[in-house]
């Protein structure tokens, strides 16, 4: 109930102008409730946060070693931060929340990790380390993502994840890239 209210209100109001009374009254509970929980707007925001990044994460596991996993997984980040796309902007954002992007990163790093550990690594690649690759590849999503935000997801997230597929497997790795088509307007 606290995290509905909490990102209704985002989008009514922006964090900034939201109180922990506003929340409170949102979900229709007592302040002292919401105190035995979390100390402040911020640590309840940052368990939001948190529990976003577990449930792509979970999605993420869930389709194992399938061959287009990264790319379903680019998918639904990409439909989830359109979904979210307030949280991610404040995430994100200038004034943003370091602890998102680095728990966010961290999550991106991951899957490289997972997806480059499988596949041929181009020989202009040779001899970089994997976490140096996996640092630059996620830090490259992220810059991506935020873009997409800033001109309101112009595309969608489906050509969003097949562009950065066709990108990562041009950087240097046999990463597997969804055929290229005809992009969609929103």
């Amino acid at each position: 109930m606290l995290r509905d209210a909490l990102l209704g209100l985002m989008r009514e109001r922006g964090f900034d102008a939201i109180s922990v009374q506003d929340i409170t009254e949102r979900a229709q509970l007592n302040r002292s409730t919401f105190y035995l929980h979390y100390r402040d707007k911020d640590e309840l925001l940052t368990h939001v946060m948190r529990d976003m990044i577990l449930d792509i994460s979970r999605r993420s596991h869930q389709l194992g070693d399938s061959p287009d996993r990264l790319h379903r997984t680019l998918v639904e980040w990409f439909q989830h931060a359109d979904e979210h796309s307030e949280l991610y902007h404040l995430m994100l954002g200038r004034s943003g929340m370091r602890a998102f992007a680095v728990q966010l990163r961290n999550l991106l790093e991951h899957l490289m990790n997972l997806d480059l550990g499988r596949a041929e690594v181009s020989p202009r690649l040779q001899g970089v380390p994997v976490p140096v690759v996996n640092r630059f590849m996620a830090s490259a999503y992220m810059g991506v993502l935020e873009w997409w935000l800033d001109r309101r997801s112009l595309h969608s997230p489906e050509d969003m994840a097949r562009w950065l597929g066709a990108l990562t497997a041009k950087l240097g790795s046999s990463l597997p890239a969804v055929p290229p088509q005809v992009p969609r307007r929103r």
